[in-house]
């Protein structure tokens, strides 16, 4: 395996990878308390200089820095993880009115989201580890990827989600076999729920954040969007974020690449979130903890009162010179018909927002008409039929008479 170590993104302690805290730091988190931000998140540090003296840039499709990158091939041969297609979509940048737009398409991951790259290394960590169990708290996607990856690799999953998450994402979860536990409550009390259960019953926790391989997992986007683009990258990534979890591993990749000499800057990374969960932008706009009590949207991915990584994603945005901004529920459901008319991607509400972020973004003049953009699609729309009802309309039905066609 490659030599690594965990670094504590609070107090900045470092732990050599044999002997790292399996979670969060031991010292920052004792002060951790309900209803705030995780502080004692673990980042996983590398030796950059060693790694690359036997690895080519040219190579980085197939070898991705990552402490159990050789496990994967023989864990997971059952699902084709990550590799998804980068875009050009000139339409999207001429409505818009800027230089070029790229679609990075994570629909197309065998469970449907972004989340798959996270339950991957995850489950690939606790096989490593020796556990045969792995419990989640989750919106719905984390959820379902983790049940997929375990199905998969013949692992027990345990996974805790609120009641109210869309239909579709509870038939899926089901469907892998998973033990659901469906709660009426919060994500938030999810989570809670979660880490006492992990205490009591011994499982791995996937818990966004917590774990820290659910960051490194979720950088691999970053990776691929380097070689798709021959490492000359965007302006602005847009990130649909939630917890800050998918933002701070783009951001982690693109630090790993600049590391390694491989790229020159890390693009301007800019956190897309609902006017109605919007702790992180108002953190980051206002310099304080924010969290945001009573959390809503359509885009239920995205709808979380407390981001367990508010702390990390905000210095992931600050560090990229990138910048936060909200968007209405109008917006998203508009983006949601636009995305998927102009693109032939079928999107779920939370990977619309990046379109609607763009959008506002240029219309704030926070992105020029000679820059480019990636719009990170982190859901298929298949997630969220009932969100997508409210983006369309369908026609009543009528006779089969070919007058009435005309008509």
């Amino acid at each position: 395996m490659t030599t690594y170590h965990l670094k504590c993104s609070t107090c900045g302690r470092e732990f050599p990878g044999d002997d790292a805290p399996e979670y969060l730091c031991p010292y920052c988190s004792k002060k951790n308390k309900p209803g705030l931000p995780l502080s004692g998140v673990l980042e996983c540090l590398y030796d950059y200089e060693s790694w690359k003296k036997t690895h080519k840039r040219e190579n980085a499709k197939k070898e991705i820095l990552l402490p159990a990158f050789d496990l994967r091939p023989l864990t997971f041969d059952a699902l084709l993880i990550g590799n998804t297609p980068l875009y050009d979509s000139k339409r999207i940048a001429e409505a818009v009115g800027i230089k070029s737009v790229l679609l990075k398409d994570e629909t197309v991951e065998p469970t449907g989201s972004y989340k798959d790259r996270a339950s991957q290394l995850v489950a690939a960590m606790a096989l490593e580890k020796g556990y045969k169990e792995i419990t989640c708290a989750s919106t719905g996607n984390a959820a379902s990827s983790l049940a997929g990856i375990c199905a998969s690799a013949g692992l027990k999953s345990y996974v805790f989600v609120s009641a109210s998450a869309p239909k579709a994402k509870l038939i899926q979860i089901a469907a892998y076999g998973a033990t659901l536990f469906p709660i009426d409550g919060t994500y938030d009390d999810c989570f809670k729920l979660c880490l006492q259960a992990t205490e009591k019953f011994g499982w791995y926790n996937r818990n966004t954040a917590y774990n820290p391989w659910t960051i490194e997992g979720k950088k691999t986007g970053a990776w691929e969007i380097a070689w798709q683009c021959d490492f000359q990258l965007p302006d602005q990534v847009f990130v649909p974020t939630g917890d800050g979890v998918i933002l701070s591993g783009i951001y982690k990749g693109f630090f790993d690449l600049k590391k390694l000499g491989w790229i020159e800057k890390i693009p301007r990374l800019v956190a897309v979130q609902p006017e109605n969960s919007n702790a992180i932008s108002k953190s980051f706009d206002e310099n304080v903890d924010a969290i945001c009590s009573g959390a809503s949207s359509i885009a239920d991915s995205l709808v979380v009162d407390t981001p367990c990584n508010l702390k990390m994603a905000i210095r992931c945005i600050q560090d990229s010179g990138g910048y936060s901004i909200t968007v209405t529920e109008e917006k998203i459901i508009s983006a949601i018909s636009e995305t998927t008319s102009q693109t032939g991607i079928f999107v779920e509400p939370a990977a619309a927002a990046a379109l609607a972020g763009l959008k506002k973004a240029k219309e704030n003049n926070k992105i020029n008409s000679d820059e480019s953009a990636v719009l990170l699609l982190t859901g298929s729309g298949l997630k969220n039929i009932a969100a997508a009802e409210n983006a369309v309309q369908i026609p009543p039905s009528i006779p089969p008479d070919l007058k009435l066609i005309r008509e």
